[in-house]
């Protein structure tokens, strides 16, 4: 299909949909199941004034692509007509671009690997995409679009990817919302990973006894169950080349790099600087990697807090106890505080209050300026309170997705 001349930099393709024109036959989704396999396009219906309509969509091959910046083993890629295509013998599956996608355009194969619709490409130039040749009234169409406007109440807000899709709503309003509710399978080594993490950082960042060894036994044994997240580990390798964009990529790199650096420290402190700023740079990675706009449940001041709050928490009372510090036992009872007024925010969204354990923790600390040991009850405490917290930080996800009726 060629571009209109002159507009090269103005148009990009892109499908439009007419609910008006929508007889719900279902043609676009079995022709494209047909094609590929992959379940790539939906038509949700919905429920309007006694009669019904529906929504055909798939990839909408946005001009902010977040699953493209979010991928970490440069599995997709964008070409010059705005086709967004993902590489299969690059894909690693660790599901980080399914993440990011507020549309959930993206699916796993049999293998493992992501697949999408990729707009027919090979037939570009050619004749249409199948969804669209096999529409029978015109409800689906495709071509160059200069202003796309696919900001409707019952999808996403449109400026997190800036898609390349045009919606004619129907007459009636449809009163859907676009926020649903989920589990993350297979999270045991991200929560591994994140709380461990947290934990290193603090502790050696205060230098707290044989830091070097601790920080690199944490981080190399999670480091590896997070990193088992991925689907096809003959390539996991893969996970570290995207430093350009991806959070992801950053945070395994440099967690590898910390724990190296940690065990190297172990022989000699002049490393010391350099393993703290990589795990500095980590665990910074490790909360950017959350900070998905398509996931408000992340999206949101809590998730920086508590992951910075679980190192304090934690360490904290450790610290007063080896060192007797006034200053490390009030920055552990200031990040419980702190916790609780964050998850009071949340609980809107139906999560747990943070209060019980956090008001069992905090007179503990109290009581620890009479019996130190006590500190070691303090920590207990702290890290069930960490891990309950950060376990329904995954297993209760809100997103943004095609609404379920």
């Amino acid at each position: 299909m060629a571009q209109p001349v002159g507009l090269e930099r103005e148009l990009k393709l892109g499908f439009t949909f007419d609910h008006n024109k929508c007889i719900l036959c279902n043609a676009c989704v079995e022709a494209c199941n047909k094609a590929y396999g992959g379940n790539w396009r939906v038509l949700p219906t919905f429920q309007i004034d006694g009669s019904k309509t529906a929504l055909s969509i798939s990839c909408n091959h946005c001009d902010n692509p977040v699953c493209l910046k979010a991928c970490p083993a440069l599995a997709i890629s964008k070409d010059s007509r705005g086709v967004v295509k993902i590489d299969a013998e690059k894909c690693i599956g660790c599901g980080y671009c399914q993440w990011a996608c507020p549309y959930e355009a993206l699916h796993f194969s049999k293998e493992g690997t992501m697949g999408k619709c990729h707009l027919c490409v090979d037939r570009l130039g050619k004749g249409m995409p199948y969804c669209v040749e096999s529409c029978p009234t015109g409800a689906l169409t495709f071509g160059w679009l200069d202003e796309p406007d696919g900001n409707v109440s019952y999808l996403a807000p449109a400026d997190i990817t800036k898609p390349r899709l045009k919606i004619t709503p129907p007459k009636e309003e449809i009163k859907v919302s676009p926020l649903k509710e989920k589990r993350e399978e297979n999270s045991l080594g991200l929560v591994a990973f994140t709380l461990s993490s947290e934990v290193a950082l603090v502790y050696s960042l205060l230098k707290l006894p044989y830091f070097s060894i601790v920080s690199f036994v944490l981080l190399a044994l999670t480091l590896l169950l997070s990193v088992n997240h991925a689907k096809v580990t003959t390539r996991s390798l893969r996970v570290i080349l995207n430093q350009r964009t991806s959070w992801l990529s950053r945070e395994v790199l440099f967690g590898g790099l910390a724990s190296i650096a940690f065990l190297v420290t172990a022989l000699s402190e002049l490393f010391y600087p350099v393993a703290l700023l990589f795990l500095g740079i980590a665990v910074a990675s490790s909360i950017m990697i959350y900070m998905l706009k398509s996931r408000p449940s992340w999206y949101n001041l809590d998730t920086p807090i508590s992951f910075l709050g679980t190192g304090f928490t934690v360490v904290s009372p450790l610290a007063y106890l080896f060192t007797h510090s006034l200053i490390l036992l009030a920055l552990g009872a200031a990040f419980s505080v702190i916790e609780i007024a964050s998850a009071r925010g949340k609980a809107r969204m139906g999560f747990k209050d943070r209060r019980t354990l956090n008001l069992v923790y905090l007179p503990l600390l109290a009581l620890s300026l009479l019996v130190p040991y006590l500190s070691i009850a303090s920590v207990i405490v702290a890290l069930i309170s960490e891990i309950i917290h950060r376990r329904e930080f995954f297993q209760k996800v809100i997103y943004y997705g095609v609404p379920s009726v």
